[in-house]
């Protein structure tokens, strides 16, 4: 369509559109150009114009116009774009600007300027800025247009081409360089006023390109890197070394053009080396209904789907849904997201609400209602379901007591049974379909939720979907058999067949419906986002101006519509997944306006809708889309909108602040307001930390710490690092165990801070953990020193629960040295000095309640230093010190001290039933520490109970994954154990082996508490009298100088028992 130059001439606009008859009509009613963007089909109505069909031909008329008037430099605002630029030259024309008369050189330049701008435009690009002898051009701006690359460079070829057969008044042929080069800039902006008023681009782009054309040479063509990997082999270059260039501190790599290569196809030149795509997804559908099959006969199954963004992978769901149409199975559908990683069963709870019908505006009562007729038969106690559930949809209330007396740990694990009870409960009413998308961003709560799901399916007519993308796939476990299933890009008749389907009854050229596939390299989302963006751009005729990347494609579309392109890029601020209250209070349009604008972008089907404003939500199509709307915002003007959405939702939506703490988090720190993002993420760690979601404390912690090492080194900033890496310690030390790496420096860094601020109050419980930490590790000395520091403060301060702490941990750090009655005097303070309503909440600072625990060791020492009653005594009290704090910790180490007890006192059947209870409470509450323990103790007693292989298989994969922890404390002590076992195997050899390595870790550590038994334990496996004689002698010195009466009977008891074995060959 003619658009007529402005001032514009509405007469001839409307003859060109054959609707000439309505010039009086516009003209009667004042309706000039400057209004026509603002008319509609009433105000059309209004004016005269009752035809329906001339309605409709306006009004599209003036959208196309309102597009075209958008497009021109002067109506847009400055945003990020993926460009190429070319900068032309003309060689020697300083010789010449000396040779001819000054009139001469005006009509030389001329005509080089129009030879470079037609060559320029006829490759669909834009020339910027003529300089004197220099042009600048820009391809992919002001419209974007598919593979800017390779028509810059055919441009460039041309345009020497061009300029080599001008020739003027007998000169010789005159010559141009070029310069080419591709990468992120601004455009937009409009530079000065009125007559000196430019079109200019900011980054290092332009500039490198005016660089390269230095280097080409007359006729030369001289290419970056970057346009040379987006044009793969369509141009046979060579390369022009290292360059050093002006303005560029590191040597640019650049290539010279010497012509376009013949191909056969598009796809074997942009990606050499890559096999041929598979043709469609049949197989791959009819490999999903194969496991259904199976599935549905009772033999669970799983299907991971895996490739890459924009693949097929939803696609490819959905072909299975529409293949059980008819069958109308149970079908539960989870969709992960990026921005909610760290938020425990974001996808489960976000299908409970939809499955529920939970709506934003329900209160509490009404919320719970729903999710008791959602949970009521699962359970058949539907108060303990909502109970259990609430808290997870913002419907907290009084929980009944089944519920109310649980710890975060016992209550996060009752709730997931009942999440996977409720799914796996559906397929008692017939086979179940469960679709899990995107699970390359799940949060870990959900990935253990699913792996339970797993591991029940195996006898259950369900089949499992998931799909992700190859890299960051999780780790399923076992379970269910699970087929994985990869996805390449499809063929051409494929790619050929969504082409048919998107062009419906339109016509396409077929030269441009093989541009399309040859050019979308079987990638399902861009064969979907070219061909729409041809259809819509109406020149079907025109195949040049095909987009042949995904980016290109989307900023293709949005150029054609860009009134609504600003909405786009505001909802890809909020995310992937966004509501209309949230959008609707941050974009400045009205209600109305709004909600037309999403229309718009439902029906180019760039999002999907459900429900109705103001209960409307959407989503992207894809992530892909989302992303690129976001990115092409300037950072400042993303900052702007970002600022806005955490503003809004702390105003205006403060549930969803206090819900998701960390998700205002992002968008305070995309708004770059850091501080606030800290505070956010800390407070999000804090909730996940008293959840005991320790996972996905971590996950915030993380982003709290990478943000605050943005901030400035200043008290404030310390502070909230502080506080993070307090919370680091504690996560670590759940998760990973006392003695890892990250707990330690998780520790040593807040004390550094602590000494730093003068922070007396939080540096107790960082003393704390490095206590611990080095206690874990071995290294005795500085765990008692750092627990001596750690009394003397808290007496200084007056802090109580301090001083228990430290007398605990100095306790500890005496009984490894082998100083049982010190010891035992630090446990009797920590009991004298402990308060139970003072000190029962002090387990959620320290770890541990020291009463508890200074109980547990006051066992182990009572029994070793002879006082058999006394230790009895203490066990006895152990459950109910335990019962009065809920503490998961507490509870494990109680648990695992028990059984430590059990074997001291040489009770294998007591010993293995605790063992058994230590390892499955801890691997409930996630301490592997613990768990290990239990494993090991169960190994000992196996043995003893005549099971030796067994046994000692036991000891050892305990005593492997206690080490993987980190830990050192008990390795000696469960080397002796496993040498015991192994001489009840009959390989006493093996045995003394162990025991070799335990004596090396008691010298290398300090643990001396154990020497004597292994002395003994040695001189039962010695090959001679005599050797078995000196380990008798050496253990009863060392154990009297212990004052350990239980180490000098066991060894007295061994020197009446013991008989040699026999030595091995060779032994000395």
């Amino acid at each position: 369509m003619h658009l007529p130059e402005s001032p514009m001439d509405i007469g001839s606009w409307l003859r060109s559109l054959g609707l000439g008859r309505y010039e009086a009509a516009f003209r009667d009613n004042d309706v000039d150009a400057a209004l026509l963007s603002a008319l509609t089909s009433e105000d059309l109505r209004e004016i005269g114009i009752t035809s329906l069909g001339h309605r409709k031909r306006l009004l599209a008329a003036l959208a196309e116009l309102r597009s075209a008037n958008a497009s021109l430099p002067g109506a847009r605002i400055a945003e990020r774009r993926h460009l190429t630029v070319m900068f032309v030259d003309l060689a020697g024309s300083t010789e010449l600007s000396r040779r001819l008369d000054p009139e001469d050189l005006r009509r030389l330049l001329r005509a080089y300027h129009d030879t470079v701008r037609a060559t320029v435009e006829r490759g669909g690009g834009h020339v910027a800025k003529f300089m004197g002898d220099g042009v600048l051009a820009y391809f992919g701006w002001p419209r974007a247009e598919e593979a800017a690359g390779e028509r810059a460079v055919r441009a460039g070829l041309a345009t020497t081409a061009a300029v080599a057969n001008l020739s003027f008044q007998g000169e010789a042929p005159l010559s141009a360089r070029v310069g080419i080069a591709s990468g992120l800039v601004v455009v937009g902006d409009l530079i000065g006023e009125g007559a000196a008023q430019e079109e200019t681009v900011f980054g290092e782009t332009p500039n490198l390109a005016a660089r390269l054309q230095e280097v080409a040479g007359p006729g030369g063509v001289v290419i970056a890197d970057a346009t040379r990997s987006l044009v793969g082999e369509m141009f046979r270059t060579r390369p022009c070394g290292p360059l050093f260039l002006k303005g560029f501190a590191d040597p640019i790599a650049a290539h010279h053009v010497i012509g376009a290569r013949d191909c056969e196809t598009r796809f074997e030149v942009l990606h050499p080396g890559v096999p041929p795509p598979m043709v469609g997804r049949d197989q791959e559908l009819a490999l999903v209904m194969d496991r259904w099959k199976r599935a549905r006969g009772g033999e669970g199954q799983a299907v991971l789907v895996v490739g890459e963004a924009g693949i097929g992978k939803s696609r490819l769901i959905q072909a299975v849904y529409d293949a059980l149409a008819n069958e109308k199975p149970v079908c539960l559908r989870y969709q992960c997201s990026p921005l909610h990683q760290g938020i425990e069963l974001w996808p489960v709870v976000q299908h409970i609400l939809r499955a529920a019908g939970i709506a934003p505006s329900d209160d509490a009562e009404a919320k719970r209602g729903k999710l008791a007729r959602l949970f009521g038969d699962v359970t058949g106690d539907a108060d303990l379901a909502v109970a259990l559930v609430a808290d997870l949809v913002g419907a907290g209330g009084p929980a009944p007591p089944a519920v109310a007396g649980l710890g975060a740990a016992p209550r996060r694990a009752r709730t997931l049974a009942l999440l996977v009870d409720q799914v796996v409960g559906l397929a008692r009413a017939g086979a179940l379909l469960l679709v899990v998308e995107d699970v390359h961003w799940i949060d870990p709560t959900t990935l253990e939720f699913l792996a339970e799901i797993l591991e029940r399916v195996g006898d259950q007519p369900i089949l499992v979907l998931l799909t992700s993308r190859p890299d960051n796939q999780p780790t399923l476990g076992r379970g269910a058999p699970l087929t994985q299933l990869s996805l390449d890009r499809l063929g051409r008749a494929a790619s050929g067949a969504i082409v048919a389907r998107l062009r419906g009854r339109r016509a396409l050229p077929e030269a441009v419906r093989s541009e399309i596939i040859a050019r979308t390299d079987g990638v399902p989302l861009f064969v979907e986002e070219l061909t729409k963006a041809v259809l819509e751009a109406g020149i079907a005729g025109l195949p040049g101006t095909v987009p042949a990347s995904l980016q290109a494609s989307l900023m293709a579309r949005l150029d054609r519509l860009p009134d609504i392109r600003e909405v786009a890029q505001t909802a890809a601020c909020i995310g992937r997944e966004f509501a209309w209250p949230l959008l609707a209070a941050v974009s400045p349009l009205p209600d109305d306006e709004l909600a037309a604008a999403l229309d718009r972008l439902v029906a180019a089907e760039l999002v999907f809708r459900t429900g109705t404003p103001p209960e409307a939500r959407y989503t992207f199509k894809h992530a892909l889309v989302r992303d690129a709307a976001h990115e092409s915002l300037l950072k400042v003007h993303r900052q702007e909108v970002h600022h806005r959405i955490a503003l809004a939702i702390e105003e205006r939506f403060p549930q969803l602040a206090e819900a998701e703490p960390g998700l205002l988090a992002e968008h305070h720190a995309a708004a770059g307001d850091l501080c606030r993002a800290v505070d956010g993420w800390q407070r999000a760690a804090e909730r996940a930390l008293a959840r005991f979601a320790m996972k996905e404390a971590a996950v915030q912690i993380d982003k709290g710490l990478a943000a605050v090492a943005g901030l400035p080194a200043e008290p404030g900033t310390l502070r909230r690092e502080l506080r993070l890496q307090r919370a680091r310690g504690q996560a670590s030390l759940a998760t990973l165990g006392f003695a890892a790496p990250e707990t330690g420096a998780a520790y040593a860094r807040a004390q550094e801070l602590c000494l730093s601020l003068g922070e007396a109050g939080e540096l107790y419980p960082v003393l704390y953990g490095l206590s611990v930490f080095h206690f874990q590790r071995g290294d005795l000395d500085r765990a008692h020193a750092v627990a001596l520091e750690l009394v003397s403060r808290g007496e200084a301060t007056g802090d109580v629960p301090a001083q228990i702490t430290g007398h605990r941990m100095i306790g500890s750090a005496l009984s490894q040295m082998g100083r049982f009655v010190e010891s035992r005097a630090e446990f009797e303070r920590v009991l004298s000095l402990y308060d139970p309503d003072r000190d029962r909440d002090s387990a959620v600072v320290y770890a541990i309640d020291s009463r508890v625990m200074s109980t547990c060791w006051l066992t182990q020492l009572e029994l070793i230093l002879g006082n058999r009653d006394s230790a009895l005594a203490h066990f006895e009290r152990i459950p109910g010190y335990v019962s009065a704090v809920a503490s998961a910790t507490t509870t494990a180490v109680a648990h695992a001290w028990n059984c430590i007890f059990l074997q001291l006192l040489d009770d294998p059947d007591a010993a293995r039933l605790e063992a058994e209870r230590t390892t499955r409470v801890s691997l409930e509450h996630g301490y592997p520490l613990y768990a290990a323990t239990g494993t090991v103790i169960r190994g000992w007693a196996l043995a003893r109970q005549g099971m030796a292989e067994d046994g000692a298989a036991e000891i050892r994969r305990g005593l492997a994954n206690y080490s993987a922890t980190g830990a050192v404390m008990w390795v000696p002590y469960f080397l002796g154990l496993l040498a015991e076992s192994e001489a009840l195997a009959g390989r006493p050899q093996a045995g003394l082996r162990e025991l070799y390595e335990a004596f090396v870790q008691v010298g290398r550590h300090g643990l001396r508490w154990i020497e004597p038994e292994l002395h003994r334990i040695r001189g039962t496996l010695a090959p001679t009298p005599e050797t078995s004689t000196g380990d008798f002698r050496s253990a009863t010195a060392l154990a009297r100088e212990q004052g350990a009466a239980l180490w000098i009977a066991r060894t007295q008891a061994s020197m009446s028992t013991t008989r040699p074995f026999a030595a091995p060959p060779g032994y000395d």
